[in-house]
């Protein structure tokens, strides 16, 4: 499952503060260790130099799915892929992997670009949106994911 998803982030080890009192990781965590990929969003080219000029993204919607329970002492890794881009919109998704390949969770993401002078959508410069479907063009020829997503743009 690695080989579908280029962006591979850095192993986190669970330990007993992620874990709840059913003995495995905390919803909470999956979360936070899909959102602290910040290599994986600079990847986008939505560095703080991006922000500096008046956009960013916000999110729209985020669908996380728990499929293999993370417990102390084992690694998670994460690893993403772009799936869609349109003017205003970006379409991609992860997985948590553990130590046996086998997929814990699998998040999809609906980012919404925004001129954060009128913190209303806008659309993405021609060069940015070239460069994102060029990362899908790139992500897509991994071939197909082994699931189905749910969310659409």
């Amino acid at each position: 499952m690695r080989d579908k998803f280029p962006y591979i982030g850095n192993d986190v080890l669970i330990t007993q503060e992620m874990c709840d009192l059913n003995g495995h990781m905390n919803v909470i965590y999956y979360a936070k260790i899909f959102e602290d990929e910040f290599p994986f969003y600079s990847s986008l080219g939505f560095s703080s130099d991006y922000f500096k000029k008046g956009f960013s993204f916000f999110t729209l919607e985020m669908n996380i799915r728990y499929l293999k329970e993370m417990k102390k002492g084992e690694y998670a890794s994460p690893c993403f892929r772009y799936f869609a881009v349109k003017p205003k919109l970006i379409h991609y998704g992860g997985v948590i992997l553990n130590e046996a390949g086998d997929i814990s969770a699998i998040t999809e993401n609906v980012l919404i670009h925004v001129d954060m002078n009128t913190r209303r959508s806008c659309e993405m410069s021609d060069e940015t949106i070239s460069h994102l479907q060029n990362m899908v063009k790139d992500h897509s020829s991994t071939g197909p994911i082994d699931f189905d997503l749910r969310l659409k743009i």
